[in-house]
């Protein structure tokens, strides 16, 4: 079980609330992350349903890589596909990205989420130093937390079959046009596809992020929250995992209040950065382009992104 004050420090920190939080802290050093070298966290959304408890053999439905780099004084986010195809380390089968946090915790309990971490970094060949797991109760919690956030789109959404939290479907709909959303509707917008692509999907997810960053901004955004905390406490304690220890996230967000806008920078895994591989059987699947990988992640991590 999660520690509460290591659950609020997460929801504040590394969401990146509110300076005030920050001053808070003393000035001693840091254990783990130096605060000055890169450090990289895999931040993925599980597909966990409410009769599904504590279980973490569930697949991702959403995939990001979140890395900083204290020297280049920037931030980097890296969509990923869930459709894409890696080879985990010694091993010779493609698995599906969003299966191997299930084929982890089939090798061992608790095991999961560090067989994603090792075979993404061993395809993208960058080290990855935390992993961040959210299920749909805590995102939906956090974005009513702060009052929902404001998207716009150039397209209508039409997703008669998005499914609902109990197996069956609960139709979105969505018009052009600029929309506040609660947390459901902000979820059900990250994860809709049908009607489009897990590439565009994609980039809803990282519109999310930038709204998300927005509304955290606001003035009256960190009262909101704080006196929402009992609650919240309560509410998120067995919803997000995570090995980040109490201290990176305070220095992650210390960091993250230092970088301009600029410094700040986001892509996806797009089509012209994947290829087609036909496999043995005849099935064709989605793998990164190696040849156009370098150049992707040297854009959204800087040219020393391997660490």
């Amino acid at each position: 079980m999660i520690d509460r004050r290591f659950v609020l420090f997460m929801l504040i920190a590394l969401l990146l609330l509110s300076p005030a939080v920050i001053r808070a802290q003393d000035d001693t050093a840091l254990p783990g992350w130096d605060g000055e070298s890169r450090f990289t966290v895999l931040v993925a959304g599980i597909d966990r349903r409410p009769d599904e408890a504590q279980t973490l053999s569930v697949r991702t439905d959403a995939i990001m890589l979140l890395s900083v780099d204290p020297e280049t004084e920037r931030i980097g986010v890296l969509h990923i596909p869930r459709d894409l195809h890696f080879v985990p380390a010694g091993e010779d089968d493609f698995l599906r990205v969003n299966s191997l946090l299930v084929f982890g915790e089939q090798i061992d309990d608790g095991y999961g989420p560090y067989y994603m971490l090792d075979t993404l970094q061993y395809n993208l060949g960058m080290y990855i130093d935390r992993y961040m797991l959210v299920d749909f109760a805590a995102f939906i919690t956090l974005v009513d937390a702060i009052g929902g956030v404001e998207v716009s789109l150039d397209y209508v959404i039409n997703d008669p079959t998005y499914p609902d939290m109990n197996y069956g479907y609960d139709p979105f709909y969505l018009a052009a046009g600029t929309h506040t959303l609660d947390g459901y509707d902000a979820l059900r917008f990250a994860r809709t596809r049908h009607g489009d692509n897990d590439f565009l999907r994609g980039e809803r997810q990282l519109q999310i992020i930038a709204a998300l960053r927005e509304k955290l901004t606001e003035a009256d955004t960190f009262p909101l929250l704080l006196a929402q905390a009992p609650a919240l406490l309560d509410d998120l304690s067995s919803n997000i995992m995570t090995d980040m220890t109490l201290d990176e996230m305070i220095a992650l967000a210390r960091f993250a209040l230092t970088v301009e806008d600029e410094g700040l920078n986001t892509a996806a895994l797009r089509s012209e950065y994947i290829m087609t591989f036909t496999q043995p059987g005849g099935t064709n699947i989605y793998i990164p382009d190696r040849s156009q990988l370098i150049d992707l992640l040297s854009s959204v991590f800087g040219d020393n992104y391997a660490g």
